[in-house]
């Protein structure tokens, strides 16, 4: 296996990065992701960009079409059956600061009057 490796070309002004393929497999966090090349974390090059060390990482992955370890086929939480590699989160919407003054008691919320 060959390590990672970069190159600066100034003239094109790219940056090539080269990996070796490696067997895809599952990714470590959920395993929703297989991984088919890595750095393993962050490298040093040989390469110098304003006179100091370039570094780099890199991980190389796609989404399969039956998640691995998912246990519930390609139905995700909220019942749709397409395979794309959308996150959904549960997440609560932010409250401004006057909502959580109001929630924790500290000032009271004023009703307008109806017309």
């Amino acid at each position: 296996m060959k390590a990672p490796s970069i190159t600066i070309d100034r003239k094109l002004k790219t940056v090539t990065l080269v990996l070796s393929l490696e067997t895809a497999r599952p990714s470590k966090a959920t395993g929703k992701t297989m991984l088919i090349a890595s750095t393993r974390g962050l490298r040093t090059s040989n390469e110098q960009y304003a006179r100091r060390p370039v570094l780099f990482t890199a991980n190389v992955f796609f989404y399969p079409a039956n998640p691995v370890d998912s246990g519930e086929g390609s139905e995700d939480s909220t019942g749709a059956g397409d395979d794309s590699p959308r996150v959904i989160t549960k997440k609560r919407p932010r409250l401004n600061r006057a909502q959580k003054l109001i929630k924790e008691g500290k000032i009271r919320r004023q009703i307008p009057p109806k017309p």
